[in-house]
């Protein structure tokens, strides 16, 4: 099962997304000139059961790393199985 993601997404005014290159101040006023500001940010979890939108980018983020922590980690493949495949039966 793979993890559970919940990206975080900035929107302006009209609720068009902001894209990523558009910087902003740490309150949301905008740094690019064709951009007209940050209205809210907005993070929607791939279990289909959560979603968060709040003005404040931070405590988006807050919320999101919060959710995500409630999902239990996926099972790893990694070295512990291979070790287990190439294991040596030695007498």
């Amino acid at each position: 099962m793979p993890a559970h993601r919940a990206p975080l997404t900035n929107h302006h005014a009209d609720r068009s997304l902001c894209p990523p290159e558009h910087k902003h101040t740490s309150s949301g006023k905008p740094l690019h000139p064709d951009c007209p500001g940050r209205s809210y940010s907005q993070a929607v979890c791939t279990c289909g059961g959560w979603e968060f939108k709040d003005s404040g980018k931070g405590y988006v983020n807050e919320s999101r790393r919060r959710h995500l922590a409630t999902h239990p980690k996926p099972a790893s493949n990694g070295p512990a199985v291979l070790r287990e495949l190439l294991r040596l039966d030695l007498p």
